[in-house]
């Protein structure tokens, strides 16, 4: 949640004043949508429609395969990072941190909270060994208060969190507040807080709490589709209470109103009935129009994958032998949402690495510009490997080195890939330069290894060209 405000500073009461804001308005709404992720539906709370009446409850969870789908196309692979300027120090610096953090583990768990809540926040912080940690921090906990600039520049965060006792039933609320440059903790109770110590610095260069948006609206993947689904579970539930009754439909009898619990019995025991010429047998049942019925829940599917844009991969166009055109054309949907996803995390990224990397200066271990860190990100969806070799032949020489990494799906660190090129090649090179020389080094002479390395490439056809020396 955002809210905006005209202060260079929260006080206490500003932020009791927001907390109770956020519990009335922002609060509902994110349980109510990690529920849905959940399976905790409106249908479980499907009254009986009479007594002994079945009351089905049936939740066709669209909400998770909706987000499940957008989250593993958008952040399955892992997002890569390289140097425009070639700085290999700064990136090495960079993937550093990121392996002490798991950032990739990391990054799908924002993904996975924004897909589902509209947005995820993360938290920087250092450890007790002073190495810099980032943290995911679930929606419902996190308020971020900007000025009331075009830029909505952030003056603080402020997170309120619960720790339960361990009994499992007793809790405590707290509130932490983070400004530019400290930590104030807060005991919360009944709405009100009570500081807890003095602010704490955080030694970060602003506010170390990132906010990472599904989309511009901060909506979720399912949000707008769940009246969809309501509908869809309440169709199939009833279907389901219909066919129950089908089952347990009355048997008739007629001419035989003397028939006694016991002769019921009897029938039940024989399934035998005997019957006089003015009597009669049948089934009283509900006539069940199915095809109407089926073609209502079609409809449904239909509108739930279309309106959000997340395609049924049991279509015939995702068979084994579609074209790939013809999966991009089935993608197409999915596609925009990722690219939305795509530009609204990157600025999450670029900031998480400015402050990463305004730490690593102040502890004097590199000196990185975040703006020349490049960040790529992978769509994932089956690759075919041997087009994309094609490709990057094709482009060699026009495009950079390092760019056409990048476009290797299972390349996922383009800038360490080139070092580990270059290293090999320099090993071939003294490999090659050791078989034709027997191993012998250049002395200081120089001029007999020269002559002994010319004279075996002669024999080789290894190309080792001879300079002619000036002429006069």
């Amino acid at each position: 949640m955002m809210v905006q405000t005209t202060k260079d500073a929260l006080e206490e009461r500003d932020i009791m004043d927001v907390l109770l804001w956020h519990e009335q308005s922002f609060l509902p709404r994110v349980l109510r949508l990690k529920d849905y992720y959940a399976g905790n539906h409106d249908i479980m709370q499907k009254a009986q429609r009479a007594n002994h009446a079945p009351n089905n409850r049936i939740v066709a969870n669209y909400c998770e395969y909706i987000a499940n789908m957008s989250i593993g196309f958008f952040m399955g692979q892992p997002v890569a990072y390289s140097s425009i300027s070639g700085d290999a120090e700064a990136v090495k610096a960079l993937q550093d941190v990121f392996r002490y953090n798991d950032e990739a583990e990391g990054n799908l768990q924002l993904a996975g909270e924004s897909s589902v809540t509209g947005t995820a926040y993360e938290v920087l912080y250092l450890d007790a060994d002073a190495k810099i940690r980032f943290c995911p921090i679930p929606s419902e906990q996190m308020i971020l208060v900007t000025d009331s600039t075009l830029e909505e520049n952030l003056v603080a965060a402020i997170r309120r969190y619960r720790v339960l006792g361990l009994d499992g039933s007793s809790y405590r609320d707290y509130v932490d507040v983070y400004d530019a440059q400290t930590v104030t903790s807060y005991d919360y109770d009944a709405g009100k807080i009570a500081r807890r110590g003095e602010p704490r610095p955080h030694y970060f260069d602003g506010v170390p709490v990132i906010e990472y948006p599904n989309n511009e609206a901060r909506r979720g993947d399912f949000e707008g589709v769940m009246t969809l689904v309501d509908a869809y579970n309440k169709a199939q539930s009833l279907t389901l209470d219909d066919m129950e009754d089908f089952t347990d439909a009355y048997l008739i009898l007629k001419g035989m109103g003397g028939t006694t619990a016991e002769d019921v019995a009897e029938l039940r025991r024989n399934k035998v009935i005997n019957i006089d010429a003015e009597g009669g047998a049948e089934w009283l049942i509900k006539n069940l129009n199915d095809t109407y019925i089926e073609n209502i829940k079609t409809r449904l599917q239909k509108d739930i994958h279309k309106f959000s844009s997340i395609p049924d991969m049991s279509d015939d166009a995702f068979a084994g032998n579609a074209s790939g055109v013809a999966i991009k054309y089935k993608l197409i949907g999915l596609e925009q949402i990722r690219s939305r996803k795509e530009r609204c995390f990157k600025k999450g990224l670029q900031r998480r690495i400015e402050l990463i990397a305004g730490m690593l200066k102040m502890k004097s271990k590199a000196d990185i510009d975040f703006r020349d860190i490049e960040i790529t990100f992978t769509a994932n969806i089956p690759a075919n490997n041997q087009e994309q070799a094609d490709i990057v032949k094709t482009l060699y020489g026009l495009v950079s080195q390092k760019r056409l990494l990048s476009l290797l799906p299972f390349v996922t660190d383009p800038a360490e890939e080139l070092e580990a090129l270059k290293r090999e090649q320099e090993q071939d090179g003294a490999d090659d330069y050791d078989e034709l020389t027997g191993g012998a080094g250049h002395d200081e002479e120089g001029d007999a290894d020269g002559n002994v390395l010319a004279e075996a490439s002669k024999g080789t056809g290894r190309g080792v060209e001879q300079k002619e020396s000036p002429r006069d």
